[in-house]
């Protein structure tokens, strides 16, 4: 390859040949810098070096179909020999050499190819001797014979004559002069042809410019029925406003005015026929609307066809009675017209390309005849509505046995815009069209029943289940449709819309009854549903106390060791999946904890609240399908009250394994009256989160849970079965006094559970069991005085029962230290009395508060009942437990 500058030269040397010598020096160098500038940086491809192969190996083997196998073997040895050399330009050079290369089989050499010569000038004009020179003509072949025909030769009978000239102007110029065409329809005499003239002009009588045009009543007649068929008439003027009748043409021995109200009354008859036409003639693109038009238009054809008929009847002079009749004509025209002017009665209701407008407009003149007893309107309108019914439930049948939508500009079921997740299919994929256009009158009773089988349909294809559709016709609109055509047919009274509702109800309750079983039995088998709700009865409902005990007891414990940690979610996460590892219906990898801190607050001022218990949240993961049962919401719901019952356990928690022990074992003052009013306000306590617990988990979780799982059993759809599930757990939530509508009697319930925590540290509080504390241990200091659990006194007992007594100094310091210790891990009390108060004004105040929170909560639990429906019974015995057990009319604590 030629170096850089070598190249350069040549361009520029290029540049300067095309360039004028006259040029400037500034214009001749612009234009070789714009030369080269195009050359080196131009837009053309590379010549395709496979296409070039490719040719020179189709080459190859032309030349060996040719029998020219030393030109294919001299090609094949030069291309091998060029495979040697890696040119980059070899396939440009290639390729020129094709395109300049002129049939190589024929021409081996350049100095033997012809000059260049178009065809055209070559050849010359075409001309018969050069066509009969390469295909000879014989003159004497039967196809240049031209055949003769006279008035006396039949097909059979050919004259033929035999010609040698070929050419039209011979045949033009052998019967030049047998016929003169000036006087080819001149015949016969002058006075004839006057006399048929005016014979012919005087038949013409519209052509009559008088005031008044007599006609034949059969002139009438004809002119009638032309009209009606939609011919033009002169004696009929047609108009965008109708048929009227031409003044000037009267009936011959009519008067007049009775010529005019015949006629009249044949042309309002015809403008009814006239719109019918106009209608017809208007295009429709939907095919129900294409449907209706076809119908009609057979109607419409069988009326012509009568006329035809009476036309004939005309023409040969056939009557009945042997008199030509114009009312006649006009009375059997009206009574074959009777289909088209019931026709014509809906026909200006119907929309343009709007099958749900003539729908609703055949259903509703056909309920007017049914009222009317108009026997001969049914017969006509019903068929064509049933007709058009059947093709428009086709689009309905797919939706109700598919759960496809096929055309969502005409059907009354659309498919949203929202993000199409497995989760929210039932909910958001589908919706109703607002515009009731796209939804005939008499299917909107049926609508939620058709949209619930075409969700269910739908729900059941994306579990991949067969169709509903069985091929047999029988489920769905069309097999509705097919049964009401039948029994309105052999129906003594047809009364079609109690027909199509009886029979539409019977089909659409079968058909999602057919559906729902399936997708119940896919729910359950597949899927799990009824395992799932066992799950959410142990996770949230507390159907198992000892497993909640496991767990709540290390939780609440490291609360009231005020450990930071103790709501950690893998942690926690781990604590539940163990706990119910053996449990059959609950799966430990579909549940999961969040986590969260809703107070900058410290855990021992935290720790003095149930509330504490909300920033720890339990889920559970569920499938698809189930999800579309249960909501988020419900879920939601459920975690709500299981917090409820969580923070009622942690209240009966503090009581039973704190307070208890210290109201019953330890002194709380110096009057001998502390002890005893503190184990009142203590049976006060316990008996008050004792009765709630009780009456929730046994007189509202449990009959509600039941109840709810024998409604999802029995529901014929899945909307019933999503209604069942939210209104059982939005009675579930009222009933437990955790629905927002109840919010100030739920803060009454939770400040009377924080009491409980309040009563506990006030018995356990240092400055309490400081005077009999110092008898038996001496002073201690604030960390060592904490409260002392049950379980730590026995332990405590258990070491000194162990060790004995033998050495008094050394080892009760020992002890003492030990106690410390053992102190310190079960946690410290962070609740300190004042100076000024005691532990009997304390636990005073919590009486107060006490009673105050639970009249306050007894008045709303009545009130509450009285509009909640089924759950106020639930609430009014809440009320009347807790009145039980702290009556109104007499002093609550002795």
């Amino acid at each position: 390859m030629a170096s850089t500058t070598t190249m350069n030269n040549w361009i520029e040397q290029l540049a300067v040949s095309l360039i004028p010598s006259s040029a400037d020096p500034a214009d001749q160098r612009k234009h070789k810098e714009t030369f080269a500038r195009r050359i080196k940086h131009h837009g053309h491809a590379r010549t395709n070096q496979f296409a070039v192969a490719e040719t020179l190996t189709g080459l190859e083997e032309k030349f060996q179909v040719l029998n020219l196998d030393d030109l294919a073997q001299a090609l094949y040895t030069r291309r091998q020999e060029l495979e040697k050399y890696q040119h980059r330009w070899i396939p440009d050079a290639l390729d020129l050499l094709l395109h300049l290369s002129d049939n190589p089989a024929r021409y081996s050499r350049v100095e033997n190819l012809p000059e260049f010569q178009s065809q055209s000038e070559k050849a010359g004009p075409l001309r018969w001797a050069d066509v009969e020179v390469d295909d000879p003509i014989d003159h004497q072949d039967d196809i240049w014979m031209v055949p003769e025909y006279s008035d006396f030769s039949s097909d059979e009978d050919e004259a033929v004559i035999s010609s040698n000239s070929t050419s039209p102007e011979t045949v033009f110029e052998r019967h030049k002069g047998e016929f003169d065409r000036e006087h080819l329809f001149d015949h016969g005499d002058a006075a004839d042809d006057d006399s048929a003239r005016s014979k012919l002009e005087n038949s013409q009588f519209w052509r009559d410019q008088s005031q008044v045009v007599a006609i034949t009543e059969r002139q009438a007649i004809r002119e009638t029925l032309f009209m009606f068929i939609g011919l033009k008439t002169s004696i009929f003027k047609v108009s965008d406003r109708g048929i009227r009748v031409d003044p000037k043409y009267q009936i011959a021995h009519l008067g007049s005015e009775t010529s005019r109200a015949v006629l009249s009354d044949a042309g309002l008859i015809g403008s009814e026929i006239a719109w019918i036409r106009r209608w017809l003639s208007a295009g429709q693109d939907s095919n129900v609307m294409q449907l209706l038009r076809s119908r009609i238009r057979d109607i419409l054809e069988s009326f012509d066809c009568t006329i035809c008929q009476m036309q004939d009847n005309i023409l040969h002079e056939r009557s009945s009675n042997g008199v030509l009749s114009l009312l006649q004509a006009l009375q059997t025209i009206k009574q074959r017209a009777i289909p088209l002017i019931d026709i014509l009665r809906v026909l200006p209701r119907f929309a343009h390309n709007d099958p749900v407008s003539a729908l609703n407009a055949l259903h509703e003149q056909i309920e007017l005849a049914s009222a009317s007893g108009a026997a001969l309107a049914l017969r006509t309108l019903t068929p064509l509505f049933l007709s058009a019914l059947k093709l428009y439930s086709v689009p309905v049948d797919t939706w109700l046995l598919t759960g496809r939508i096929e055309d969502t500009s005409t059907f009354f079921i659309n498919k949203t815009s929202k993000p199409r997740n497995a989760t929210t299919l039932w909910h958001d994929w589908f919706a109703l069209s607002d515009d009731d256009k796209h939804m005939p009158v008499f299917l909107r009773p049926f609508v939620s029943h058709i949209f619930a089988a075409g969700k269910t349909a739908a729900f059941l294809q994306h579990l991949q289940q067969k169709s509903l559709d069985n091929g047999s016709g029988s489920l769905g609109f069309r097999g509705a449709v097919t049964e009401t055509a039948y029994l309105q047919e052999h129906s003594a009274i047809p009364l079609l819309s109690a027909t199509l509702e009886a029979v539409f109800n019977k089909h659409l309750t079968s058909l999602l009854a057919t559906s729902t079983a399936a997708l119940k039995d896919v729910l359950e088998s597949a899927c799990g549903l009824n395992k799932l709700l066992d799950a959410f009865d142990y996770l949230y409902l507390g159907k198992d106390g000892v497993i909640l005990d496991r767990i709540e007891t290390r939780l609440f414990d490291q609360i009231d060791r005020c450990v930071e940690m103790w709501n950690d979610r893998f942690l926690v996460a781990d604590l539940v999946a163990e706990a119910y590892q053996a449990t059959p219906c609950v799966d430990a990898d579909n549940i999961s904890v969040t986590s969260s801190y809703t107070s900058s607050r410290s855990i021992e001022s935290r720790r003095r609240s149930v509330k504490i218990l909300s920033s720890l949240t339990l889920s559970y993961h569920l499938p698809w399908p189930v999800a579309n049962i249960i909501s988020p919401a419900s879920i939601t719901a459920y975690q709500r009250v299981a917090l409820t019952l969580s923070q009622i356990r942690r209240a009966r928690f503090i009581l039973e394994r704190r307070a208890y022990f210290y109201v019953q074992n330890v002194p709380l003052g110096t009057d001998p009256g502390d002890q005893p009013f503190a184990r009142a306000v203590y049976m006060a306590l316990a008996h008050y989160v004792n009765v709630l617990y009780a009456h929730l988990t046994m007189c509202a979780v449990g009959p509600m849970t039941r109840d709810m799982r024998a409604r999802l059993t029995t529901g014929t759809s899945v909307d019933d079965m999503i209604a069942a599930h939210a209104a059982y757990v939005r009675d579930l939530e009222l009933a437990c006094l955790s629905a927002p509508r109840v919010r100030p009697l739920r803060d009454a319930m939770l400040a009377v559970l924080d009491l409980c925590i309040r009563f506990a540290d006030v018995v356990s509080a240092p400055t309490s069991t400081s005077s009999s504390a110092s008898g038996r241990r001496g002073s201690v200091d604030f960390e060592a005085s904490s409260f002392i659990s049950a379980r730590s006194h026995r332990r405590r007992r258990r070491l000194g029962a162990r060790r004995g007594v033998e050495s008094a100094g050394e080892d009760d310091e020992d002890d003492v230290d030990e106690e410390d210790d053992s102190g310190m891990g079960e946690g410290y009390s962070t609740f300190i009395l004042d100076e000024a108060s005691s532990v009997r004004k304390e636990i005073q105040r919590i009486k107060d508060v006490f009673e105050r929170h639970v009249t306050f909560l007894l008045a709303g639990l009545r009130g509450v009942a009285r509009s909640a429906g089924g759950v106020g019974d639930g609430l009014e015995l809440l009320a009347d437990s807790l009145e039980g057990v702290f009556p109104k009319k007499r002093t609550m604590f002795s």
